[in-house]
């Protein structure tokens, strides 16, 4: 018997690019090999999330290599399409269709929730990147409201309009903070978690680049939040944290080449420069004094 199919799992891409609802109507999806999509546009506001994949977006006369964790506000009548879809990864992005009528009637309630497809029609900048933090909580809400759209409970369509209003002012309050250079994640849990990945992964490969990635943020933001907090570079700590590591082993008694190799210095004259910068004496004569003990 096939597996029930859980009501937050993604969907395969539908072609259809016309609203069919007076309100909303929400899309995750998940495809390989979808193929070309051809340059369109709709008369409702839609608001594209990206999670996964190797994509060129375009919208108006703007483009966007995507990275996880980039949103799309795209305004109506407005032509937008997937540039180029690297068919050798699977293709994962959440989509949300408001209906004109329904996004007036919210911003008559307050124009908080409009905010930020008015600044995106304003400033006409279509692409936004959300932070670790920020990613996790919006799509926590975007899960919410695709487990209520596909479950059949009772009040079901304003429970979606609920959930779609608190993404509205997640939004909205996002660009707001961006603009007003208000710091909407903060620095110091960030690094935090930051330290705790590499404390944990110390022995793995690690790069500027490959954090970055991990936490959805850019490698500037990590460089930057170092700085502040330890006044030396990202890869600087790395180096001091691995050389900390290989002392210990050595003293612990593992061979020092193994050791070098385990926490990342497959050069072994590298990692005997570094050693010796780090502690004033070589490998093998920190052995030796630990054995003289």
């Amino acid at each position: 018997m096939a597996a029930k199919k859980m009501h937050n799992d993604p969907i395969s891409f539908i072609w259809r690019q016309q609203i069919n609802s007076t309100d909303f109507e929400a899309f995750y999806y998940r495809d390989i090999n979808l193929g070309n999509i051809e340059p369109h546009k709709h008369n409702h506001y839609e608001l594209y999330f990206f999670l996964e994949g190797n994509v060129k977006y375009a919208v108006g006369d703007q483009r966007c290599d995507l990275k996880p964790g980039d949103f799309i506000m795209i305004p109506p009548n407005t032509v937008h399409y997937p540039e180029t879809i690297d068919e050798d990864y699977p293709y994962r992005r959440f989509v949300l269709w408001i209906h004109k009528d329904l996004m007036d009637l919210f911003a008559s309630y307050s124009k908080s929730f409009s905010f930020g497809m008015d600044f995106t029609k304003n400033d006409s900048r279509y692409f936004y990147h959300l932070e670790y933090i920020q990613f996790n909580e919006l799509f926590s809400n975007l899960l919410d409201l695709w487990q209520e759209y596909n479950d059949e409970r009772v009040f079901k369509k304003e429970t979606c309009v609920v959930h779609i209003m608190m993404i509205l002012l997640k939004i909205s309050r996002i660009i707001y903070e961006e603009q007003n250079e208000v710091a909407s994640v903060p620095q110091k849990e960030l690094y935090n978690m930051i330290l705790d990945y590499i404390n944990t992964n110390i022995a793995k490969p690690l790069t500027l680049d490959s954090i970055a990635r991990h936490f959805f943020v850019s490698k500037y933001y990590v460089s930057h939040i170092f700085k502040d907090n330890l006044g030396v570079s990202l890869h600087q700590y790395i180096i001091k944290k691995r050389l900390n590591a290989c002392r210990d082993a050595i003293a612990a008694g593992e061979p020092i080449t193994s050791v070098a190799e385990k926490f990342g210095f497959p050069d072994y004259t590298g990692f005997y420069r570094a050693f010796k910068k780090e502690y004033g004496i070589s490998p093998k004569e920190f052995r030796n004094q630990v054995l003289l003990k």
